[in-house]
């Protein structure tokens, strides 16, 4: 793995931890009664996933100076698009994904995100903009003018600093 790639959350499934998950897996059976060949382990693992999620929501629970916006660059059923839009001022708010797996992180500059659905992944890119104005006006570059990622980086500023606030790296 990169150094400098700090995984914030992720739900992407590692299977050299399936023993780490199947030991939680017996215990949350034996805390709450429940016979462990009756229950299913993939509900268990997507109940503690939430419940991660939420902590981690909780941990970022931070305003930042300006306006969150995340650039995507989207794997779609007909090939690859730009999007971006407003996020919100708030680090927790960039924790909300409709995909099925999800890694949010940070590397040397940034935080990031990838998405991965049924038709492809999508990468984002998350920068803070001075206010809302500014944002939609980067996002409408970004998709309709060509703005590029190098471009955007120098308009904006980057979030990784709450994060490492947060978590002290």
């Amino acid at each position: 793995m990169n150094k400098n790639k700090r995984i914030i959350w992720s739900n992407d499934y590692d299977a050299t931890r399936e023993e780490d998950w199947k030991e939680g897996f017996e215990e949350w059976c034996e805390e709450n009664g429940l016979d462990k060949d009756e229950e299913d382990i993939g509900d268990y693992i997507s109940e503690t996933l939430t419940i991660y999620l939420d902590d981690e929501r909780a941990n970022l629970n931070e305003e930042v100076d300006g306006v969150i916006v995340a650039f995507a660059k989207l794997g779609l059923w007909d090939g690859k698009h730009e999007g971006a839009g407003v996020v919100g001022r708030n680090v927790k708010d960039i924790l909300h994904s409709e995909c099925d797996y999800v890694t949010w992180f940070c590397d040397r500059y940034n935080v990031r995100c990838d998405a991965v659905h049924h038709d492809g992944t999508n990468h984002y890119l998350y920068r803070v903009a001075k206010d809302e104005e500014t944002a939609k006006r980067l996002a409408y570059k970004f998709v309709y003018e060509g703005m590029t990622e190098k471009q955007v980086m120098k308009a904006t500023k980057s979030l990784r600093p709450y994060v490492a606030k947060v978590y002290g790296f």
